[in-house]
């Protein structure tokens, strides 16, 4: 009898056991404030892996899921700054060597030595760019060589008293505007490049939080113009109206070099500064000034 209801009570805790197990399944585990997670994909096994939580430094979890076929996995990303920070991992399971960033730069820019005659200002002078890189890491997070393509704008500001525009031997020159008929003028120059950048980061710690890039870029500057803008006053009210222009084909270099230098900095933007010693005119076409630019790099 003590036997018969030794095995009856085994029985129905198993039963038990298998129905709690088997709700578990279906479950769906949230998990905040970790520190990293780990997804790793092989052939017909996908393994998670969180590692430390907020209050938990020392948290592990793993999980395993069979799959029919990697191929079948399919990933989606939201964030261009989550996507900066993912290794994707090979087949063998270890880092990849390779990975892609998306880059804009924000800043502002100006000409450097104009000769007098020229009154360009700082003010609202800027510079946007897009870039993308793609980052090779061969020793580890710690030095990383980056290569890619960057289009870039550059808006340099000119004084509202003034504007830019060729003379009869095609040199750009500086001429005031009729303050009798022309009135609020807005000038400025500006300069559309496609660029090759070369650079190398430097780390001081594993998560590329803290370091310095440096190297060079090429820049082939495939469009420049001068653009002005003013009021003119015609003989009477009615013949008042507002007139731009748009002067082209300006003589600057098709190809410039950059150097640039950005510092990478923990819990703030990035910051760069860029400068080209090489003359953004080609003799006899505009004044002779390099550029430099500096801002925020996200």
């Amino acid at each position: 009898m003590n036997m018969m209801k030794t095995f009856l009570a085994l029985t129905f805790f198993g039963c038990v056991a298998a129905e709690a197990k088997a709700e578990l399944v279906g479950d769906t585990i949230v998990f905040e404030d970790v520190n990293k997670v780990k997804i790793e994909t092989r052939d017909t096994v996908q393994r998670i892996v969180i590692n430390g939580m907020k209050d938990d430094p020392q948290f592990h979890y793993v999980q395993r899921i069979s799959i029919p076929d990697s191929s079948a996995v399919r990933r989606t990303m939201k964030s261009v700054k989550d996507f900066n920070k993912i290794t994707i991992k090979k087949k063998d399971g270890k880092p990849s060597k390779w990975d892609a960033s998306l880059h804009l730069n924000l800043g502002v820019d100006a000409l450097l030595g104009t000769p007098k005659g020229y009154e360009f200002k700082m003010w609202p002078a800027f510079e946007i760019g897009l870039n993308w890189l793609a980052n090779f890491q061969p020793f580890g997070k710690h030095n990383v060589w980056s290569t890619g393509l960057s289009v870039n704008w550059r808006n340099y500001a000119y004084d509202s008293d003034h504007y830019l525009d060729k003379n009869s031997d095609g040199l750009l020159k500086d001429y005031d505007f009729n303050t009798t008929t022309q009135k609020n003028g807005q000038s400025s120059l500006l300069v559309t490049s496609l660029s090759i950048p070369v650079l190398y980061t430097h780390y001081f710690d594993a998560k590329q939080s803290f370091g310095f890039t440096v190297g060079g870029i090429v820049n082939w500057n495939y469009y420049a113009c001068s653009r002005f803008a003013f009021d003119v006053d015609g003989l009477y009210e009615a013949d008042d109206h507002e007139t731009s222009v748009s002067v082209k084909k300006i003589g600057q270099r098709p190809i410039t070099v950059d150097g640039i230098i950005i510092a990478h900095i923990p819990s703030f933007p990035d910051v760069y500064c860029k400068y080209s010693p090489m003359k953004l005119f080609k003799d006899g076409r505009g004044p002779k000034a390099t550029q430099l630019s500096f801002g925020l790099w996200f």
